[in-house]
Parts: C-alpha cells; sequence; structure tokens
C-alpha cells in the first residue's frame, strides 16, 4: 500500500492527537489569533487563513477554505483572482525540526520540476491523472504550494466515499480498476524526456484509497504521486516499480470490495490472506485479484491486466453456462480444482508473506511496514562501505538477541556486523555499564554511537525511532505441580496485584483469597535495566512513591531465577514455591519450567503472551494444565497481541537514532533498519525471541546468501 505514512510528522510534534496535520487546533489558534504561524499547543504550522493570496508564475491565488489534510500535505479551495476560476491548493511543509537549509531548498528545486513532468497525453484522450497547474516554492518560506485548476482535487477520496457509502458492488469495484489500470498504463507507458530537467514519471508510488478520488458519476483520478509527496518525508526515496501499483491496486480493490478499508484500526479488518474473507459474488473478479495481487500468474503490465479484466465474464453469464453443463461434465474439474488448492496452499502462504503486507488493527503501530519486504540483506540498497558503531544495553534485548544462534553455530551478531559482504559496511556492537544510557550515549558521543537498540516507548528530546520488532515483559512463577500457583492464580494475575506484590504491600499468597496456599510471596527484581524500566513505566506508571517501594525488593538476574526455578531437588522446589519474577521476552519465553501469567489491566480481560498449536493446526493461549515441557515446540508468542499492544507489557523494540541529519547516525540508523526489516531480518529476530512485523511462513529457509556464509 501507500509508501507516505500521513503521520510522520507526528513523530515531530506531541500533538494530543497524534496526527498533526489533520487536527483541529491549528486552525483554532488561527481564529483565537490571526496571524499566528504555530500552534499553541504543539508548535505545529498554523493552516492558511481564508482570503490568504499565493502569487505564482501564471497568476495569484485567493484561499477560500480548507478542504481536508490529504497525504502528507493539506488541501484548499481558491479561485485565480484574474478570471475567478476555481483552484484547488495542496500546501506542503517543510519544518527546520527536520529540513536544514539544504534540504529544504533540494525540496523546494524538486518540486520546481513537478509541473514540468511533461505527461505525454495522445489527443482526445482522458487518462484522470491529476497533475499540478504550477508550483510555487518561495525559498524564504517553509511552506510550497501546487496548483491545480478547476476542482478535481478537491474530489472526495476513496477512503471517504467507503467510509460513507460501504462495500461497493463487484461491478461498481471493476469500474474503479478499469479505469485506475487505463491511467496506470498512460502513466507506465511515458517516454523517456530529453529535457533534462523534467521528472521521469515510471510508476505512481503511493496508490491507496487517499490518492484515487471519485466524482458523482463514478469518473476515478489518481492524484498524489510518490514523486513529489515523498519529497516532504525525512527518510530516503523508495523506488517507484510499476509491478508494486498492480499489487497496491489490487489491495484497494479488496478494501473496495469488502467495505473495510485496509488498516482501518478496526478489530474486524478483513485480511486478503484469509480465504473466507473474500465475497463470493463474483469469482471470476476474485480470481482476477489474486492474480493482479501476484498470488498466481502474475500480470506483466498494467495493459495486460486491463486487458484481461475486459474479457472477464459476468457473474450472471458464469452461472447460466454452469447451468447449461452437466454435473457429470462438471465432477472431474472440480475435483482436480479442489486437488490443485490442496497442493498449492503451501505455496500460497510463502507468497503471501513474499507479496502481501501484514493487515493489523494496530492504529499505534508505525505504518512503514505497509509494503512487502525485502528478500535478503543482499537486497538493500544505499549502502556504502563505512564504519557505523552502534549500541544497546549490556544485560538488555539486543545483546541477548546478538548472542542467539538461529544459523548452525554462527550467531546473529556475525551475521550483522557485515550484512552484505561485498561491500565493507561494517556495524559493530559496543555495550555500556548499566549505570550508563545508550540513548545519552549516542546524543552525546555520536561518532562512537551512532544509533542504538533498546526497547523503549520514551525517547530523549533529539532522537528519532524507527520500529524493527516488538519486545515486552514476561511475568511468571514457577511450574510445580506440588505448590500449583499457575493454577490457583487462574493463569493471571492483575495489575493492580503486581503492583502490590512488588512494593511489599502482599506478602503471602494467601492474602489474595482463602483458596490460595499459605506461601511467601518471594518476589525478584531482575538485574536487567531494560526490563525494570519497562515495568516501572508499565505497572508502576513511573510513580517516584511505588518505584521507592519497589527498588526495595530483593534482586537477582533472570538467568539466576529461571536456573534456581528449574533445579529438580525437592528442597530448592519448596524455597523456590512462592516466587514471582518477570522479564525480557528473549530471556524468558521459551523457558518451560516456568509459567508465563496472562496479565488483566484495569476492567479488560486478561491477555496471554504465549500461545500453543493444537492437533487441528489452531492457535489458542496456554492454560495451567498444559505441560510446557512437552509443548514446547508447540509454543508461539502472541503475536497479535504484542502488535495491537492488547497484551499490556509490550513495546516496541526501536534503533533509535539523532533527529539532527548533520550525525552519522541520522544515516546509518534507518539503514540498519533496512536490512533487520528484510525477510531473513524479521525470521532471524522471530528465532531470537522477538516478534516480528511481519511473519515469516511456517517453513520459511533463509536466504543462499545468509546459509553459505
Amino acid at each position: 500500500m501507500p509508501t507516505i505514512d500521513s503521520n510522520a510528522l507526528a513523530k515531530f510534534y506531541p500533538c494530543t492527537e497524534n496526527a498533526p496535520l489533520g487536527c483541529r487546533k491549528p486552525t483554532e489558534t488561527i481564529e483565537k489569533i490571526p496571524g499566528a504561524k504555530f500552534c499553541l499547543e504543539c508548535g505545529f504550522p498554523t493552516t492558511l487563513p481564508v482570503q490568504t493570496e499565493l502569487r505564482g508564475s501564471l497568476g495569484i491565488y485567493r484561499i477560500s477554505e480548507l478542504l481536508r489534510s490529504q497525504g502528507i500535505g493539506r488541501l484548499y479551495r481558491g479561485t485565480q483572482t484574474s478570471n475567478g476560476q476555481p483552484i484547488v491548493v495542496k500546501e506542503y511543509l517543510l519544518p527546520k525540526q527536520y529540513f536544514n537549509a539544504v534540504e529544504a531548498q533540494q525540496r523546494r528545486i524538486a518540486l520546481g520540476q513537478v509541473a514540468k513532468g511533461n505527461l505525454t497525453t495522445p489527443k482526445s484522450r482522458e487518462f484522470r491523472l491529476v497533475s499540478p497547474l504550477e508550483t510555487i516554492a518561495d525559498p524564504e518560506s517553509d511552506r510550497v504550494y501546487l496548483i491545480f485548476s478547476g476542482e478535481i482535487a478537491a474530489l472526495p477520496t476513496l477512503k471517504q466515499v467507503l467510509r460513507e457509502t460501504g462495500a461497493f458492488s463487484a461491478s461498481r469495484v471493476r469500474q474503479v480498476l478499469n479505469q485506475t489500470l487505463q491511467s496506470l498504463h498512460f502513466l507506465h507507458s511515458q517516454p523517456a524526456s530529453s529535457d533534462s530537467k523534467a521528472i521521469a514519471l515510471t510508476a505512481h508510488g503511493n496508490l491507496g484509497l487517499d490518492s484515487l478520488v471519485i466524482s458523482d458519476s463514478d469518473y476515478v483520478y489518481v492524484c498524489d504521486l510518490a514523486y513529489w509527496e515523498q519529497l516532504f518525508v525525512p527518510a530516503p526515496p523508495q523506488a517507484l516499480l510499476p509491478e508494486q501499483d498492480l499489487i497496491d491496486l489490487g489491495l484497494v480493490a479488496f478494501a473496495l470490495w469488502t467495505g473495510q478499508p485496509i488498516n482501518s484500526g478496526s478489530n474486524a479488518s478483513l485480511n486478503p490472506r484469509e480465504a473466507q474473507h473474500w465475497p463470493q459474488d463474483d469469482l471470476p473478479l476474485k480470481d482476477f485479484l489474486h492474480r493482479l495481487l501476484g498470488l498466481g500468474a502474475s500480470f506483466n503490465s498494467a495493459a495486460e491486466a486491463r486487458q484481461a479484466l475486459i474479457k472477464l465474464p459476468q457473474p450472471d453469464a458464469v452461472g447460466f453456462h454452469e447451468n447449461l453443463s452437466s454435473s457429470e461434465s462438471l465432477a472431474k474439474p472440480k475435483r482436480k480444482y479442489w486437488l490443485l488448492s490442496l497442493l498449492a496452499l503451501p505455496l500460497l502462504g510463502g507468497l503471501l508473506w513474499l507479496l502481501l503486507p501484514r493487515f493489523i488493527s494496530n492504529t499505534n503501530a508505525e505504518t512503514n511496514n505497509v509494503k512487502p519486504f525485502l528478500p535478503s540483506f543482499a537486497d538493500v540498497n544505499g549502502v556504502q562501505a563505512g564504519q557505523y558503531p552502534y549500541t544497546g544495553e549490556s544485560l538488555g534485548t539486543w545483546t541477548t538477541v546478538l548472542d542467539k544462534k538461529p544459523v548452525s553455530n554462527r550467531n546473529i551478531k556475525s551475521l550483522l556486523t557485515q550484512p552484505k559482504l561485498d561491500i565493507a559496511a561494517i556495524f559493530n556492537y559496543r555495550t555500556y555499564a548499566p549505570q550508563r544510557s545508550p540513548l545519552d550515549e549516542v546524543l552525546k558521543a555520536n561518532a562512537k554511537a551512532n544509533f542504538a537498540i533498546a526497547t523503549s516507548t520514551q525517547l530523549p528530546e533529539g532522537l528519532l525511532q524507527e520500529t524493527i520488532a516488538y519486545d515486552g515483559l514476561l511475568v511468571y512463577v514457577p511450574a510445580y505441580k506440588t505448590q500449583n500457583l499457575p493454577s490457583v492464580l487462574q493463569g493471571k494475575i492483575s495489575f493492580t496485584q503486581l503492583q502490590q506484590i512488588f512494593t511489599g504491600q502482599l506478602t503471602n499468597w494467601k492474602q489474595l483469597g482463602s483458596n490460595f496456599p499459605d506461601l511467601p510471596i518471594k518476589p525478584y527484581r531482575p538485574t536487567e535495566p531494560e526490563a525494570l524500566r519497562l515495568f516501572q513505566e508499565k505497572v508502576l506508571g513511573n510513580d517516584p512513591n511505588l518505584i521507592a517501594q519497589f527498588n526495595k525488593i530483593e534482586q537477582r538476574s533472570t538467568f539466576d531465577t529461571l536456573r534456581s526455578i528449574a533445579v529438580e531437588e525437592k528442597q530448592t522446589q519448596k524455597v523456590e514455591a512462592g516466587s514471582i519474577s518477570f522479564g525480557l521476552l528473549t530471556q524468558t519465553w521459551d523457558q518451560c519450567k516456568i509459567y508465563p501469567l496472562a496479565i488483566a489491566q484495569e476492567n479488560l480481560d486478561p491477555v496471554q503472551p504465549l500461545l500453543k498449536e493444537t492437533a487441528n493446526n489452531t492457535m489458542q493461549p496456554i492454560s495451567p494444565s498444559d505441560n510446557l515441557c512437552l509443548e514446547k515446540n508447540s509454543l508461539r508468542i502472541n503475536a497479535s497481541a504484542f502488535h495491537t499492544a492488547t497484551y499490556p507489557l509490550s513495546a516496541p523494540l526501536v534503533i533509535a537514532y539523532p533527529k539532527d541529519n548533520n550525525l552519522p547516525g541520522h544515516t546509518s540508523g534507518p539503514l540498519f533498519a533496512n536490512f533487520l526489516k528484510t525477510q531473513d531480518g524479521q525470521y532471524l529476530l522471530q528465532e531470537a525471541g522477538l516478534v516480528p512485523l511481519q511473519t515469516p511462513p511456517k517453513n520459511y529457509t533463509l536466504s543462499s546468501s545468509i546459509m553459505n556464509r
């Protein structure tokens, strides 16, 4: 789906709605203080006041109203003062927070070429591409504008219409596909321009429900191409591929047909990877979309796809043909079809992960994972030779991850030190003593530590972050059957009980109820700073009084606690029977002598972080009656609960790098993230005990470039 994250600006402003482009506060600031340039609440640039005049090379344009935020900018309706003709203005921002003077000027110049794109339209043909009339880019202003003639650019987006009217009929989906494929064919066929200053448009690159607008008569227009939208996102530009446009159009059609916008944040969000989520009223259209998504024989071009669409039989015609056929003549094809389907299921599962992004209902998750990930380290571009030192906690998650050995006898550290063997780009990892913060080191000595990897939800000022996986804490008790705490606790514990236990308010399990054993509670704080900070934030709410009491609890490393619980001697088990502790996911999730408790927050249902695979290949939460050592191979982390943050002790594992683009980590941090956000990188993180952004297929195999090292 679209490469451009419309909420990218939210990282740089403390907007209460976490969406400064669409927030009402900047407009309210203008209404309260005429002439104000920045929002009173978060400092985001205010909207343009009505009657503002913009001077371009082709005329003067007067703003009449703010329409909406769209993509990475704002839309306004206005008129050209010389002739009163309607126009639409799209405003983009170049805030100094993340564009220095040189970068801002580069983007002004690049935007200035947009209107010179030389889209060569044959006479008497209409391809419904919304192209700008001109650009306005004052070198002294942090605002730049695209001017569109007429009112087409102000039409509602497909997302707006879908929200208002619900699912499109199959025939209406076909109309959208037909028109958009025609537009894409025109765009993908643009000849190379002889003008060196003109941009080369070969793909849309940002196709989605928000970049397609529709008229009352169902004419669909294509807008917000990635070439100019991505100029205003502080990230390296993405490659624009025609074949990706076809996949993205398939996802748009799926969303329209099912009536469920992709990544809508709804728990009912549908998923094209699930066969039962597809409508069944137009099977030829369903088969066509499978091809468009690349799940079958992919189309070579938009033109080929459009011709196939035009030739699709109508659903009624299919039904009529089937009625004329005898049941005897249909029996063999049907059996053949189902046999082929069954044989194709493993391949289909792999292809789905290779070609489609995860569709998760997490509005807080960063949206830079909507594209399919590159297969391997060898496919990451933009890598330059050099030394790129980075850091993390000495006893933290990343140190544990690097020591894991998912590939023969080689640990992950050896694979990530030089990800591409043909380029001497060396990522050396070093740690600091527990009393020193890796995040502070990135800010203070960026040459020694370009970036840090940490489990964190709160970063110091001056750092940006990119999520590479999900981490968290497990709260656990011994899985002993003699003093069966998992069963007595019914496999769960509440935040309130955790607070009381780890601040010394509860000292005996009997205090939790008459059915509990008369057994001293022995809480242990781990020694890992990352785990302590996460517990203080999530469970204790960073309350200084609670933390002071928490710091009095006996401390023992996670390794020592797990080792003590695992001892088989009866006397040792008697000593450890009442213990309870917590630890980082990577250090605890696969230890079968402990039982991870489901966590209940306030009035919400408890969420179990571990699942087990059943005999019929479904996943269900573990229960106290399970023997986790016998079922160790079937255990899985509850990925959905971590992605959606419904498991309350989950947190993103991030690469934290400097906001200042003059520091080396500003480039090397996102570059390292690119390696980890390949399919091979995500597989390695999963094998190390993290929750990947995209879950690999069950029988995923690492690329030969890694296996053959």
